[in-house]
């Protein structure tokens, strides 16, 4: 007995060893010229004949700039005609520049909800662009990865063209606000009283009138008193449920009033959703609970449950695309940032990387996404 309890102690010991190794990352940025694209998958599959990588991650989004391309599933695709492990590769798509391929590859989670990329991992930033010089050089000063960049290309500048493409690395040295400024406004909660209009986006609220023409902002916790408490090193994710929002850190699910904004009860998104699959606790990003409905998104796809009594039964796992008739297409597959219920206008409005769309009591799509540019805070500390 007691050489089997050393076995298994020694074998767990070696899963936690193997599990804490440092990862061999690429990072492949995207282009939205099918032709440019192309050539940078050409350089990374070089790349990865010369090298073993544990994870790729392929960042860039749909239609950017007015292309025909969802560019991180042009890239999965060409990977895997070339033979690289499907399990191996992740997909970010929501980035428009290069400054959101690493603002949003640098969060994008593996099943369990880790990081892809962690502090001590390598990686290799990927293009036939110098723009890699510039990505490389943030994620090894503020994400504390070997970070190495691999180029190729015959790509001749422009006169305005700078080393520091957009001013990656030296425009910004305080990476929050870099970080905020890249994807500014992509809120994680919206709501609105009297004349004025709410935005939760990680730490901050921004308050400003219908047509912006005025602003403040506040630390979140002026607003938000309790959750400071469950947001230390978590994200985490808003529900709007009418009259309050269920809150998941992942691991606990709260119920905040909409008027204290307090958390008035403290509960799990397995009690909410009895048999909603596990793997949705940490994929979770938004949703809205409407119509005897509770719409779940993703980074790509969404789950409907349907109310029964107190909770939700979960039905059928589907795609934006699939469920909502007229879809942007540059919205992808998800990576939905918030929503947000109207109940006096019967409207719910839904949020994506500095954009929203408006659906009416049908859930129908009442018009194209609409930019979502607010005044930027430029004396935020």
């Amino acid at each position: 007995m007691k050489k089997l309890i050393s076995l298994c102690i020694f074998l767990v010991g070696w899963q936690c060893l193997l599990a804490s190794q440092p990862k061999k990352i690429m990072l492949i940025l995207g282009s939205a010229d099918p032709v440019v694209l192309q050539d940078r998958m050409d350089v990374a599959m070089r790349l990865y004949t010369m090298r073993k990588f544990d994870r790729i991650i392929v960042s860039g989004g749909c239609a950017a700039h007015g292309s025909s391309i969802c560019e991180a599933s042009f890239m999965h695709d060409a990977l895997t005609r070339n033979g690289v492990p499907q399990n191996i590769i992740y997909k970010e798509e929501n980035s428009k520049t290069t400054v959101q391929n690493y603002v949003f590859s640098r969060k994008i989670k593996e099943a369990d909800g880790s990081p892809v990329m962690a502090p001590g991992d390598t990686v290799y930033v990927v293009s036939n662009h110098w723009h890699a010089i510039s990505v490389a050089a943030r994620l090894r000063k503020y994400d504390q990865v070997e970070a190495k960049f691999f180029i190729e290309g015959s790509i001749e500048p422009k006169a305005s063209d700078k080393l520091d493409y957009v001013s990656i690395f030296n425009g910004e040295p305080d990476n929050d606000k870099f970080i905020m400024k890249g994807t500014w406004l992509t809120p994680d909660a919206v709501w609105e009283k009297a004349d004025s209009i709410y935005y939760l986006t990680g730490s901050l609220v921004y308050v400003t009138d219908r047509q912006n023409s005025r602003f403040s902002y506040y630390p979140r916790s002026k607003f938000f008193p309790d959750l400071d408490t469950y947001a230390a090193n978590k994200e985490l994710r808003f529900i709007d449920a009418g009259k309050q929002w269920y809150v998941s850190n992942g691991e606990k699910l709260l119920y905040v009033g909409k008027q204290s904004r307090k958390v008035q009860r403290i509960s799990t998104l397995a009690e909410l959703i009895p048999n909603l699959p596990a793997a949705w606790v940490n994929r979770l990003k938004a949703g809205a609970a409407y119509g005897g409905k509770l719409l779940l998104f993703s980074d790509a796809g969404m789950f409907v449950a349907h109310k029964k009594g107190k909770v939700f039964l979960a039905g059928e796992e589907t795609s934006p695309a699939d469920y909502f008739e007229g879809w942007p297409y540059g919205w992808g597959k998800g990576n939905v940032s918030a929503l947000r219920l109207d109940a006096a206008k019967q409207k719910v409005y839904i949020y994506r990387n500095q954009e929203y769309l408006e659906l009416d009591a049908k859930l129908k799509i009442v018009e194209e996404p609409r930019s979502l540019r607010l005044k930027w805070i430029d004396d935020l500390k």
